[in-house]
């Protein structure tokens, strides 16, 4: 742990204050087990789809990026398909990779796109850009690899964030991003004061120092994609968050100021009176509530447009 925490410009410096907060990262991992042990992720069933595990290399030499790949049975195996991929959600810290399978799934029948869904580091011990910077290497890879396919994002909450995040570095390279609840802007002075039982400022303030060494630059476009100029955005961008969540107002302003400026098709869908993860139910959030539902339909929906555009 302290060589992790201790490396300069990239981690957490050894503290009082940073133990305090791996320790209570490692607490909330340990009750997400204990939920997840409970309420597991559903079993893949969907006859539809083919599902693959598979890894990735990264950057660092000798380590590799957990993914899932989807695929529809009725594709060809030599068939060219555009391709999704997808960042679950996390707080940043969380080990909840395999929580989207039913909206990869989805997506994959019925949008028929190769969906690869992507692990990623976790804070506190792999702060920001750790994350995004997997994300990248996931990217660069299927780009690399499957020539001449489009290549789109999608992200739930952290996962949102490292979506739109990647935006500033392969923003021409991606044809659509669609996230629900994503974190877009943290270089505001203060979280958003809201109700919101499953997100609440403490929270979100926790994950944020867990996620940001000190010094970091808000305002950094692969953190914050509020800052991305909206040329440099992909042509199709599609956000959802329930109107109680404290990450919905960002999300807001900031489709707001793409349909501003002259975005060609930027959407933001509000839930009223919804919190944080509104689209999932249970306590580890692994089941699809029926507006969940609705919504994930909505929004393969909008990717299954943005494909014929």
């Amino acid at each position: 742990m302290s060589k992790i925490a201790t490396e300069k410009g990239r981690h957490h410096s050894l503290s009082l204050r940073y133990l305090c907060r791996w320790t209570l990262a490692r607490l909330l991992r340990v009750l997400i087990r204990i939920q997840l042990f409970f309420d597991p992720f559903p079993r893949f069933k969907n006859p539809n789809v083919t599902r693959t595990e598979g890894r990735i290399p990264s950057r660092d030499e000798g380590r590799y990026i957990r993914v899932r790949w989807y695929r529809p049975t009725s594709a060809a195996p030599d068939e060219a398909l555009p391709v999704l991929v997808n960042f679950h959600g996390s707080g940043f810290l969380l080990p909840l990779f395999g929580q989207d399978e039913g909206w990869c799934a989805s997506v994959a029948e019925k949008a028929r796109m190769l969906v690869i869904d992507a692990d990623y580091r976790k804070a506190p011990e792999y702060p920001f850009p750790f994350a995004s910077e997997d994300g990248e290497d996931v990217v660069r890879h299927i780009l690399a690899n499957i020539p001449h396919t489009t290549v789109s994002l999608s992200g739930f909450s952290a996962g949102g964030s490292v979506a739109f995040g990647l935006t500033s570095v392969l923003g021409h390279h991606i044809h659509s991003v669609v996230s629900f609840y994503p974190s877009v802007d943290t270089a505001a002075d203060e979280v958003a004061q809201t109700d919101d039982p499953v997100l609440p400022p403490v929270l979100l303030r926790f994950l944020f120092s867990c996620y940001l060494v000190a010094g970091t630059v808000r305002s950094n476009p692969r953190l914050s994609a509020t800052f991305v100029p909206t040329q440099d955005m992909p042509p199709h961008v599609w956000i959802s968050a329930g109107s109680i969540d404290p990450l919905h107002d960002s999300g807001h302003a900031f489709v707001s100021r793409l349909q501003r400026e002259g975005h060609p098709d930027a959407v933001f869908v509000s839930v009223p009176g919804k919190p944080h993860g509104f689209d999932r139910s249970g306590a580890a959030k692994v089941t699809l509530s029926p507006l969940g539902q609705e919504k994930h339909d909505e929004a393969i929906a909008f990717l299954k447009k943005a494909l014929k555009a």
